[in-house]
């Protein structure tokens, strides 16, 4: 099986950089360069989530992978269909003081034995090379130019194996649809302190902090949406919905019954992952 490597600093946090990762824009534009055209099957100017598919084409072939794993931590996919044996595609993301490091590794399996073997050295190994140089740009571009952006937190409270959601009463185009709590952080503000407030005006608990989910998302008002879970300060206060419609706990098996924000369906293998936990 063949192996190849290939890594990047980027100025911008881990998070951010993940969601770069993820958006389907970056498969797109990474590889165009190299005439090799990539699109998203499932997924369109999104992040990708486990289950999408992406199709590349070059020259008379034409690729199928399929996203295996979407987290903080990187992204996987694996070959569905497809000229070669084998295909796995790996990226891991490490933050490194302020920055971002983003590795990328492929390993495959040419068909047709030695002959195979020998067009992999030939050609194969190049090109994997370039692609992977031209999807590392392509993630630090997106990723640097969102690290400036506005962040807005949202709360996964979790209590007893279940997950806090409230349901939107406006504007009328949302009425209707499930969403974490959250709101923008305010000046002078840090992440938790704006987790902890948000929490206390929109469902009037007080909850604690306890750690950051999945990658950001970006949303369509320029600003980022960044995820902590937290946890009730007292487990026996009951949430009310104070500025929404309704609040509800959740198990991993009811969340994609509910009708989600687009922005936060797009987190529900992680908020899943976690309730599993």
């Amino acid at each position: 099986m063949a192996v190849l490597r290939s890594t990047g600093l980027i100025e911008a946090p881990m998070a951010t950089v993940g969601a770069a990762l993820r958006h389907t824009r970056t498969a797109e534009t990474g590889l165009a360069a190299l005439g090799v055209r990539g699109r998203a099957l499932t997924s369109a100017d999104s992040l990708l989530v486990p289950g999408d598919e992406l199709a590349f084409r070059l020259a008379a072939f034409t690729l199928t992978t399929r996203i295996v794993r979407a987290d903080a931590d990187g992204l996987s996919s694996v070959l569905v269909s497809g000229p070669l044996a084998r295909l796995r595609h790996d990226t891991a993301v490490a933050q490194v003081g302020p920055r971002t490091l983003l590795t990328d590794s492929v390993r495959w399996t040419s068909p047709f034995g030695p002959l195979g073997r020998i067009g992999d050295v030939a050609l194969g190994r190049r090109l994997v090379l370039d692609v992977l140089a031209a999807r590392i740009r392509a993630v630090r571009e997106l990723a640097e130019s969102w690290a400036s952006r506005e962040v807005v937190v949202g709360a996964a409270i979790v209590h007893g194996g279940r997950l806090l959601a409230q349901q939107r009463s406006y504007p009328a185009s949302h009425a209707g649809q499930w969403e974490l709590p959250g709101g923008r952080v305010e000046p002078g503000e840090d992440e938790s302190e704006a987790v902890v407030r948000e929490c206390r005006e929109e469902l009037d608990v007080d909850v604690r902090p306890t750690g950051r989910l999945g990658t950001d998302v970006p949303l369509d008002n320029g600003m980022l949406l960044r995820i902590h879970t937290a946890e009730l300060k007292d487990p026996a206060q009951r949430p009310t919905a104070v500025e929404h419609r309704d609040v509800r706990w959740v198990g991993a098996a009811e969340l994609p019954a509910l009708d989600w924000l687009e922005t936060d369906r797009v987190l529900l293998h992680t908020l899943r992952e976690l309730l599993r936990d």
